[in-house]
């Protein structure tokens, strides 16, 4: 399973960086104990952030300069965010940035956690959860809404689990992810909105 996510992110045609200021993200793939399925580790900010506060997003934040890499960054704030231990995660690859409606480059790695760890959120974090891969790929799981940018329409998913509404930026990186790992045909016009926003 992990070679083949790997397989399919080295084929995927990195685009040209943007003038954007920049961040890194995790998606952190791991494996329930409980029922042996694979899930995306998914984090709830705090309400009393002044920004996203209350939203679902993966760990990440933004490029620092001390920072080697945007890979560097989405590991240094999982690390902040939540405690992940570094040395426990296996990198699989690198997915194609997304720009936030704050025009910012998102950066997303995807990660294997290799040993079950605990994890602890910090000031910026409500909520830790995970979602099963299993559910993610239920179309019939998928909710669709429209969403005018100016003057685009573009077809947005969104995901409802255990009361965590997955939408926006999260949700368009998640079914990306499982666009091209696992051919799961979720509609996103994901090429529309980022030859869009690069104006």
């Amino acid at each position: 399973m992990l070679d083949s996510i790997k397989q399919k992110l080295e084929q995927i045609n990195l685009i040209e960086v943007t003038k954007y200021k920049k961040a890194g993200v995790l998606i952190l793939l791991l494996n329930d104990i409980e029922t042996n399925k694979i899930q995306i580790l998914y984090t709830k900010r705090s309400s009393k952030l002044s920004t996203h506060s209350g939203e679902v997003s993966f760990p990440g934040g933004m490029w620092e300069e001390e920072d080697a890499s945007l890979l560097d960054t989405a590991m240094r704030e999982s690390n902040e965010e939540i405690g992940l231990k570094i040395s426990n995660v296996e990198m699989l690859g690198k997915l194609n940035y997304l720009l936030s409606r704050h025009k910012i480059e998102v950066n997303p790695y995807v990660g294997y956690l290799m040993n079950r760890q605990e994890f602890i959120g910090n000031f910026e974090i409500e909520e830790i959860f995970t979602v099963p891969l299993t559910f993610l790929l239920d179309n019939n799981n998928v909710i669709y809404k429209e969403f005018k940018r100016n003057d685009l329409k573009m077809s947005m998913p969104s995901w409802v689990y255990n009361g965590h509404r997955i939408w926006g930026l999260t949700a368009l990186i998640t079914a990306d992810f499982l666009n091209i790992c696992y051919e799961a045909n979720i509609n996103t016009d994901i090429d529309l909105i980022r030859g869009y926003d690069q104006y």
